[in-house]
């Protein structure tokens, strides 16, 4: 039972109908709960309809709670065999990024339920909490095979992400210095401090420039364009880092995918099973049908071109030994 529930829960390649529909009630049931916390907080609409948004918190938090544990009980049996152990691997999924996120999920409501007390006046509390609701929306990532292609590329670019990010911070610390330097005595009250000239940096490295913090002396404004356009490189560093992993993952699933139509299509048919594996494999690696097709034409096309050039009795390259015998030729 333990490996049926799982094999409906987790996210594969050969996922029955019945699987697919509890994706696609989950998925509704997110986005549900997105629009829920988003339409609440206007107030006029809340306090009409407060019973409606407490049902469905009510129903909400059932579900995904249900799902939670599911998931911890079955995750043992999930593909990945880093959850195979029964103790440390449930540990193991318990403190992942999928497995955290389902937990976010849930706790904001048991913490408002049971660590805080009715009539509280602890209602900025209260609002974060109802806020952190927000957060389900992460929980999309494990139905979306772009988001998972998203989060792939986060992983392996961290490394050159974070020296931007480093970068990016000396800059900000540097440029807040500066500005401070030669603005604090015209603008004592506007550049005050370091920290205080940090959003004045911010704004101005992004190029946001919402005019209420500007530097009034010459030095202080040359230095000003200065940092802008520094910003403008900056900024743009994460942007193309993340663009050429994003299109480096797409060309590693084309190239997958392309590798496994090509086994398929080794005897020059594609049967029922076979279509239906390579349906299921495209959708894993999110690619378009469009782009499926494409690949398997490619395929086919190198296949023919293989057995083309290849003597269909000795399996010898035709190539090969044409070259030979011109080779052959010239030098008798």
């Amino acid at each position: 039972m333990r490996r049926k529930i799982a094999a409906l829960l987790e996210s594969r390649e050969d996922k029955s109908a019945l699987g697919k529909l509890i994706d696609g009630f989950l998925v509704t049931l997110i986005i549900l709960n997105i629009l829920a916390v988003i339409i609440e907080s206007v107030e006029s609409i809340f306090l009409q309809y407060q019973h409606v948004f407490w049902a469905i918190e009510l129903f909400s938090v059932g579900v995904f709670t249900l799902e939670y544990l599911l998931r911890l009980w079955t995750c043992v049996d999930m593909q990945d065999p880093r959850y195979h152990s029964t103790v440390k691997g449930r540990l193991r999924w318990a403190f992942s990024p999928l497995g955290l996120i389902d937990l976010l999920a849930i706790m904001p409501f048991y913490v408002q339920v049971f660590l805080i007390q009715p009539g509280s006046s602890n209602w900025l509390i209260l609002r974060a909490l109802r806020g952190f609701r927000i957060l389900r929306i992460f929980k999309l990532t494990r139905f979306s095979p772009g988001m998972k292609a998203l989060v792939t590329v986060l992983k392996q670019e961290s490394a050159t992400l974070a020296v931007a990010g480093f970068i990016l911070f000396i800059l900000v610390i540097l440029s807040s210095w500066g500005i401070y330097a030669l603005e604090h005595d015209a603008q004592p009250e506007e550049f005050s401090s370091i920290p205080a000239a940090m959003w004045w940096t911010v704004v101005t490295l992004t190029t946001l420039g919402y005019g209420d913090v500007v530097p009034i002396t010459s030095a202080g404004k040359v230095f000003a364009g200065f940092i802008a356009l520094m910003g403008i490189g900056m900024l743009a560093l994460p942007a193309g880092i993340l663009a050429s992993g994003f299109s480096a993952e797409i060309h590693r699933r084309k190239d997958a995918f392309e590798q496994v139509a090509e086994t398929v299509i080794t005897d020059g048919i594609i049967s029922i099973s076979e279509a239906r594996e390579l349906e299921q494999y495209r959708e894993s690696l999110g690619l378009s049908k469009e782009q499926a097709q494409s690949l398997i034409k490619t395929a086919e096309r190198d296949r023919r071109k293989q057995h083309a050039d290849t003597c269909p009795h000795c399996g010898k390259s035709l190539t090969n030994e044409l070259a030979n015998k011109i080779t052959g030729d010239g030098n008798s």
